[in-house]
């Protein structure tokens, strides 16, 4: 059994592995770098070495997983690639949204290799995808299998975002447990993931939050009503909101939030509300899977408990920024080109403005720096542009679609595997987890893949 990392650096990228066991050839996930271009932001397949795999497995639907699998369809043409329903319905969405965006950077960037796949590839793809339910183990064929019966996998509901799943393989007598992304704990509209308990002998594990710890008496619940109550408080301030969000899964969960918070009475007042229109594309299909996929208020249609406005991105430079209103756009990042960074100049440069932060930053992205400055600094969204000065007010809530890091750390405690392989996590991130582990794992092999390297299992 081996495990290669596809990716090109240690870091939270384009998240891509090939595991080899049993004589199969398994590819866990294939995603996009979120901020490089060409093919620095695609994992790396000519460590494949033409060889191909059997079977690829997806685990959710975000760009850093998902961004190239076109690509890695490529790469063994026909092969079966499994997913989780949500995840087929929301992946098109997003690589669909992925070829306009790379469409617009080869115009306004220069990068002439873009787009890198074409809308009618994704369709085609998408027509080879299989859909395998949680909870039930399947051979690389597709078809239910018997414990023990060769090579299997089965989906386990990882509570990130809508139809994210971590993957259990059993191969050689040994179980593998790929946790792709995961959180524990219930957000507002995501509950809690339902991992395996009983044995497992590798732990591939997200590291994402590892740099990050959670002030002692932390709960979600107290930082959903802290993030509200400071919500109401610029609202009643006539203050306009940039609440900066992914459009996948973010959207989603504040959506979900405002609606609990003003149903609850937390929340009063009548105001604005914006989202981007990915943000409400994505919504309308959270909507159409009620039922299909675990989640909490599971008869809610997103896209009709609270009244808000649609803004595409040609609409957003002339878009007046006014009180009393919030703008829910993505992305997370304020990636340049998006919602967020566009309307951010307004906001910074507005001293009655605030700038609310609810999940990651990439420290070294626009929205990482603003989170790093103090007011009056100058601040660069944009290279194209000059830097902007912040004069408005920047918060920041834990309202992450990630595990703690202690609930990592308590997940690989209770299974005690031999072997953990630390993926998905910038080296800070990583160097604590290479920390923790031995003294929760006294018995656990800690393992970092560097990028390019066959480790065996």
């Amino acid at each position: 059994m081996k495990f290669t990392n596809l990716t090109r650096a240690e870091e939270i990228g384009a998240n891509c592995y090939l595991l080899e066991a049993g004589g199969t050839r398994i590819l866990l996930d294939s995603g996009m770098h979120p901020r490089r271009l060409g093919a620095e932001a695609t994992p790396d397949f000519s460590l494949l070495g033409g060889r191909g795999f059997d079977a690829m497995i997806l685990t959710h639907a975000h760009q850093d997983h998902v961004g190239c699998l076109p690509l890695a369809m490529r790469q063994a043409p026909g092969q079966p690639v499994f997913m989780t329903e949500a995840t087929a319905a929301l992946s098109d969405v997003m690589l669909h949204n992925s070829v306009n965006v790379m469409l617009r950077q080869r115009e306004e960037e220069g990068v002439n290799d873009y787009p890198l796949f074409s809308h009618r590839e994704v369709d085609r793809l998408s027509e080879e995808w299989r859909i395998v339910p949680l909870g039930a183990p399947f051979d690389l064929s597709g078809e239910r299998a018997a414990d023990g019966a060769g090579v299997t996998f089965e989906f386990f509901d990882a509570g990130h975002i809508l139809g994210s799943a971590g993957v259990l393989v059993r191969a050689e007598g040994r179980r593998l447990f790929y946790t792709g992304d995961v959180n524990f704990e219930d957000q507002t509209l995501m509950r809690g993931a339902r991992f395996p308990s009983e044995r497992v002998d590798v732990l591939v594990m997200e590291t994402t939050r590892g740099d990050s710890p959670v002030a002692e008496g932390f709960t979600r619940a107290r930082e959903e009503a802290r993030f509200i109550e400071a919500l109401q408080a610029a609202l009643d301030e006539g203050a306009p909101v940039l609440v900066p969000v992914f459009a996948l899964g973010k959207t989603q969960e504040l959506l979900a939030l405002l609606y609990a918070a003003r149903k609850a009475g937390a929340l009063r007042g009548s105001f604005g509300l914006y989202v981007g229109g990915l943000g409400a594309k994505i919504t309308a299909v959270t909507d159409k899977l009620r039922g299909a996929a675990p989640r909490r208020f599971g008869d809610l249609k997103l896209a009709e408990c609270m009244p808000m406005e649609v803004v595409g991105g040609r609409d957003m430079s002339k878009l007046p920024v006014v009180p009393r209103t919030v703008y829910a756009v993505s992305s997370g990042m304020m990636t340049p080109n998006t919602l967020s960074n566009v309307l951010a100049p307004r906001i910074l440069g507005n001293p009655a403005a605030h700038c609310m932060f609810i999940g990651y930053s990439d420290p070294e992205s626009p929205a990482g720096r603003l989170r790093a400055s103090a007011p009056g600094d100058e601040v660069l969204l944009d290279p194209r542009r000059g830097p902007v000065r912040r004069l408005c007010e920047v918060e920041e809530f834990t309202l992450s679609a990630h595990a703690t890091r202690d609930t990592l750390l308590g997940y690989a405690r209770r299974l005690q595997p031999a072997k953990i392989v630390l993926v998905h996590g910038d080296a800070p991130a990583v160097a604590w987890f290479a920390r923790e582990l031995p003294l929760a794992c006294p018995r656990s092999e800690v393992v970092i893949p560097e990028p390019g390297e066959a480790v065996e299992l």
